[in-house]
């Protein structure tokens, strides 16, 4: 049975403790009373199962032990299908019904906030807070609590990608779950600017309409607003929008990818984003792009745990100017290993990430200083020549020696396979990390190479 009202399961409930009562000794009728006195509600029904509610964790252990299994006896012989019941405690079917009543409340939230012109993700709740971007966190919630205050205009300026727009929107988010009816206009500069163009292409009579979209605005949320430079018309609409909404006790938010003091806008424009609050958002620390990615992977996996800490700190430690690289590279190194069924490990962080990491400048300058005296070592160590460890030699020993380098590229001076096979006559990735991966299942066999690996390190340092 696929659906069931809840009037419909009490009627059935009824019917199936009349005949349990019919069926129950004399003797036995005041156990009965007592169990099922109050035991004449449904909570649900469910995947099946009729949710009856009883009084308390002893009448439930007593029921199940004694009356359950005739019960649903008799519910399946009445409707002809198996069904079943099962009891929960009141106390419990409360909290039930409060967790409901709390998800449907987030549900609604959550259709209502996707109707609006704002992602629906950036919220405060999603904002990862550390050390570079606290002070903007602090003061956008202390906005959101008191719009319209002291604070007014909040100028929030970084480079592209570090969460800008996100807390942007996280204030009008958080405006509008508390006022449903608070005019929260969220656009762009270049938006503005289109809008402008758009209302007085043909008639500049249509100037009314323009001014009176911004002008009812109770937040206006406005991002990239260093892309009204050279555009002074524009400016000047912007300015008389801005003056308008400050006389009027309305909250301004700005982002921009600069400080105020190096806009190339007009000067008396420039002077009165300083009139409230300008803060920063810097490049995130390790840590930060750590827990971006941990909260980042709630998103994309259902299971956070199957990614360790080290795949996610391998990705923090190459993508470090901005939070969208990060987010790209977390999203491309899980959907490469969730489409090709292959396990979240640091190996395949390399393989997936190798062609898109970032040139790390002390690697490039160790390969230069280093290569060269690596090959040296390795040719030396093995009696081979320098051409055979570049040559596409199958001969044991020599393809040996080749992964014996490819391994310590990768694991000391952390080249990308890419870059390994090119320093071998343009080898592909595939065969680098082939070679990389025998080297380390011999580590777990035997202790030659260990050793073999061990001198060459040591005679890397002389």
């Amino acid at each position: 049975m696929d659906i069931m009202t809840n009037l419909e399961a009490k009627k059935y409930l009824e019917q199936v403790l009349d005949q349990l009562k019919k069926e129950t000794p004399t003797e036995n009728l005041d156990n009965f009373e007592e169990r099922f006195g109050e035991s004449r509600e449904v909570l649900k029904f469910e995947n099946n199962y009729i949710y009856v509610i009883v009084k308390d964790p002893l009448t439930k252990l007593l029921i199940e032990k004694f009356n359950s299994r005739r019960m649903n006896e008799i519910l399946t012989d009445l409707l002809q299908t198996k069904t079943g019941f099962k009891f929960i405690t009141k106390e419990d079917a409360e909290k039930e019904n409060k967790a409901t009543e709390k998800l449907a409340q987030v549900d609604a939230m959550n259709f209502e906030r996707s109707s609006r012109k704002l992602r629906a993700e950036f919220t405060f709740d999603n904002f990862v807070v550390g050390e570079s971007n606290r002070f903007a966190f602090v003061t956008a919630m202390k906005i959101a609590e008191s719009p319209y205050a002291v604070l007014n205009p909040l100028y929030i300026f970084g480079d592209v990608g570090l969460g800008k727009t996100h807390l942007m929107m996280a204030i009008g988010h958080y405006i509008l779950d508390r006022n449903i009816n608070a005019n929260v206009i969220y656009t762009t500069a270049q938006q503005f600017t289109e809008d402008y163009f758009v209302y007085t292409k043909k008639d500049t009579k249509n100037i009314e309409f323009f001014y009176n979209k911004y002008r009812q605005a109770d937040v206006l949320l406005v991002d990239d607003i260093q892309f009204l430079v050279n555009k002074p018309g524009t400016q000047e609409e912007f300015f008389k929008v801005f003056e308008y909404l400050h006389e009027n006790n309305k909250q301004i938010v700005i982002t921009s990818d600069r400080p105020v003091g190096e806009l190339k806008l007009m000067n008396r424009l420039v002077s009165r984003f300083s009139w409230g609050i300008v803060v920063d958002i810097q490049s995130p620390d390790k840590d930060l792009r750590v827990n971006i990615l941990r909260r980042k992977l709630e998103f994309m996996i259902s299971n956070v745990s199957d990614v360790s800490d080290d795949c996610l700190e391998v990705i923090a430690d190459n993508f470090t100017n901005n939070i969208r690289e990060l987010e790209g590279a977390l999203r491309r190194f899980i959907t490469y290993c969730v489409s090709m069924n292959l396990p979240f490990t640091v190996e395949n962080v390399y393989y997936t990430l190798d062609g898109i990491m970032p040139k790390n400048k002390n690697s490039e300058n160790k390969d230069d200083q280093a290569v060269e005296k690596l090959k040296d070592v390795v040719s030396s160590y093995f009696q081979i020549s320098k051409t055979d460890l570049l040559s596409a030699s199958r001969k044991p020993n020599i393809v040996y020696a080749r992964n014996i380098c490819f391994y310590i590229l990768r694991t000391e001076f952390k080249l990308q396979l890419v870059k390994i096979g090119e320093i071998f006559g343009g080898k592909d990735h595939t065969t680098v990390n082939y070679g990389y991966e025998r080297i380390k299942d011999m580590l777990n066999e035997n202790n030659n190479t260990k050793n073999d690996i061990q001198y060459i390190k040591e005679k890397l340092l002389k």
